[in-house]
């Protein structure tokens, strides 16, 4: 039985709400326009709401309970767990239980309200900038970026101006005597949020060492490869699915030769257009093709390619774990065609996978559709193979029309409590799943027939007046003796008490006649 993380919530329990950081008014604006479009309205609402509990004076609220929040948000256990798990993945908010409720009136949960981070740090995050381009658009996103920047009205960097502000030795005198804090103390002061980076992807598929190999045999030396350009490559695999070829392509298309740079924003914008441009030519790829490419640090050759010669052992061993890796999974109860698609599904993008299935349905991907699959790469509940997987069985295995954001949630929250985390995983847990319920139908089956052939049949029973002898028995009885006297004797008493009605009138009748007599 599947166990859903608001299961386990007691609407009773007592929550305590702390601020470490400090929540300005501009922290407010980014979380309003920067933030609400990736965690949705709800989980938007749900944080101010923790927010005005907070007490300013001691920067934590008073201890109340699960129930009072709910009701103050008119919300059931659900809704209230997948806003505050909105939160905690994108890092506004932390959780911490407490093991052992020792006394009686302590709170069981403590909420940590964290600032976010600052404008700057978001448009520079991979991450987080790929998620409100992909929920906005090129053209809001370039709007928001203009709203958070700033113009000087003049160029004080042209040469014709001198910085003449004061120094702080100018004004002030250095201090004779330092006084330092106790470290305990200073743990406990409230700052602002010093991370760079709201979502850290940690398990990824991307080959970096092979990136960088891509790169040195397109001229771009390893140094162009930095943190950011590596995080930007980690969540454009992930968001996008590209494989290494892709973003050697995207980072060579973006690299500035003469700097040895990759403009970032120019490596992502090329990516979403290319992303979102691709997708019918991935849906008639996806029809077609029986035989996927494969990831995990194999190059696909094109027509007319040359491999890199120092990739060659590389490649080849990828090759050969390939072949142990394939043969893992069919012991387990997979044969080629079914791993061929597990291949298939590791090397497209959820989004153009899906869109690819609905438009051969003669239908299309909804933004809601596109929005609720985003949701779960973002989280990082699903690898992109496995989601993959989870679309199929949907639209295609259960032929549902439209891919609901609650169903898909509920699947990969069993999913995840599964374990699994490959995409041929996810096909033995389906085909043992659909095993065990045919098994089932066919119990049910053999105990119908089983209780319906032992089963002592009632006589059905059917009213008097639908009996034919029931019915000439009431209405065509044969006269006996008995029948016949006590007839007779009933004609005799209806003579006699005829004869006796004629002498009464008859006696009455002369009565009046004399009565006119004397009256003469």
């Amino acid at each position: 039985m599947t166990n859903y993380p608001w299961q386990n919530l007691d609407p009773k329990g007592l929550v305590q709400i702390t601020q470490p950081q400090w929540i300005s008014d501009i922290d407010q604006q980014v979380l309003l326009h920067l933030y609400q479009p990736i965690i949705g309205g709800e989980s938007y609402a749900l944080y101010q709401t923790l927010y005005a509990n907070i007490n300013k004076a001691t920067n934590a609220s008073n201890q109340i309970r699960h129930h009072d929040l709910m009701e103050q948000m008119v919300w059931g256990k659900e809704r209230y767990i997948k806003a505050r798990r909105n939160l905690e993945a994108i890092g506004l908010l932390q959780v911490f239980e407490q093991k052992e409720t020792s006394q009686a009136n302590s709170a069981v949960t403590i909420y940590q309200l964290l600032a976010p981070l600052d404008s700057k740090h978001i448009f520079a995050d991979p991450i987080m900038s790929s998620l409100l381009m992909d929920r906005l658009g090129q053209p809001r996103y370039n709007q928001l970026i203009a709203k958070f920047s700033y113009d000087l009205p003049l160029d004080v960097e042209d040469g014709h101006w001198t910085d003449v502000t004061a120094t702080f030795q100018d004004v002030f005198r250095l201090p004779s005597q330092y006084y330092p804090i106790p470290s305990e103390t200073e743990d406990k002061l409230i700052s602002r949020n010093r991370q760079s980076r709201a979502v850290q992807i940690k398990d990824h598929k991307l080959n970096i060492s092979l990136v960088k190999d891509l790169l040195q045999s397109s001229f771009i030396s390893e140094k162009a490869l930095t943190d950011e350009v590596i995080d930007m490559a980690i969540s454009l695999n992930q968001l996008y699915g590209y494989d290494e070829v892709d973003i050697q392509k995207l980072a060579t298309a973006a690299a500035d030769l003469r700097t040895n740079t990759i403009d970032l924003g120019k490596m992502q914008r090329l990516a979403v257009e290319q992303a979102s441009g691709q997708s019918s030519k991935q849906a008639q790829q996806i029809a077609q093709t029986t035989n996927a490419p494969t990831t995990n640090g194999t190059v696909n050759k094109g027509d007319g390619e040359t491999q890199n010669p120092g990739l060659t052992d590389r490649i080849t061993a990828s090759e050969t774990n390939q072949s142990a890796y394939r043969a893992k999974w069919q012991q387990l109860g997979l044969d080629q065609e079914e791993l061929n698609f597990a291949d298939f599904a590791k090397s497209y993008p959820p989004i153009a996978f899906a869109s690819s299935i609905k438009e051969q349905k003669g239908g299309y991907l909804t933004k809601a559709e596109a929005n609720a699959i985003t949701e779960l790469i973002r989280l990082d509940i699903l690898k992109p193979g496995v989601l993959n997987i989870m679309i199929q069985y949907c639209l295609v295995e259960l032929e549902q029309n439209k891919l609901s954001r609650s169903y898909l949630e509920r699947v990969a929250d069993d999913w995840k409590q599964q374990g699994i985390e490959e995409p041929e995983a996810a096909m033995v847990y389906l085909k043992k799943r659909k095993k065990d319920m045919a098994d089932q139908h066919e119990k049910r089956q053999k105990n119908r027939i089983n209780k319906g052939r032992y089963q002592t049949q009632k006589e059905s029973v059917k009213p008097k007046w639908l009996d034919e002898a029931s019915r000439k028995e009431k209405y065509e009885k044969t006269p006996t003796p008995a029948n016949i006297a006590d007839a007779d004797d009933k004609a005799a008493k209806q003579d006699n008490a005829a004869t006796i009605n004629a002498k009464e009138a008859e006696i009455r009748q002369l009565m009046q006649t004399l009565e006119l007599k004397e009256g003469e």
